[in-house]
């Protein structure tokens, strides 16, 4: 007796709809996750600083700043990128909730900008040796793409 399928006992229809029940719900999910992150960053921001005294004086206290990983290239005039406030040559050690520790390739960071079109994404970078924080607003535009520059990896 012979236990080899040839197929004809398969459900075509119900894999399709399986699978297709399967896309949709991972679509969700990015949806509710883009969401969910959107709202962090505003509670964050709504979140008054800490004060810390040492010596008798007042400091603020930042968060440590994380490493960098991406390196700004080619960013087009009048792009959404340069509008923004991008330049050539910046160093990304953050956009959005990615950095270095949970960054694993350049699709991470185009998953972000997808999730992110046409809203504000917060952006960490250092520019000639300088911290900086720009709001990021990836939208459509004449030219390619929704931010109109490259990044790359960082080589450390």
């Amino acid at each position: 007796v012979s236990t080899q399928s040839t197929g004809s006992d398969i459900d075509v229809v119900a894999v399709r709809t399986a699978r297709q029940q399967v896309i949709m719900l991972t679509n969700d999910m990015r949806n509710v996750m883009g969401h969910i992150e959107q709202a962090l960053f505003k509670l964050h921001e709504l979140m008054p600083r800490q004060e810390n005294t040492r010596n008798g004086m007042r400091e603020e206290m930042r968060p440590p700043t994380r490493p960098p990983f991406l390196q700004v290239h080619g960013v087009l005039p009048d792009s959404p990128a340069f509008i923004s406030g991008l330049r050539d040559g910046d160093i990304i050690c953050q956009i959005g909730s990615l950095h270095k520790e949970n960054f694993s390739n350049l699709g991470d960071v185009a998953d972000i900008v997808k999730l992110s079109v046409n809203k504000a994404v917060p952006v960490k970078l250092v520019r000639n040796g300088t911290p900086k924080t720009i709001a990021l607003k990836p939208r459509p535009w004449q030219g390619r793409g929704v931010l109109g520059c490259n990044v790359v990896e960082l080589n450390n």
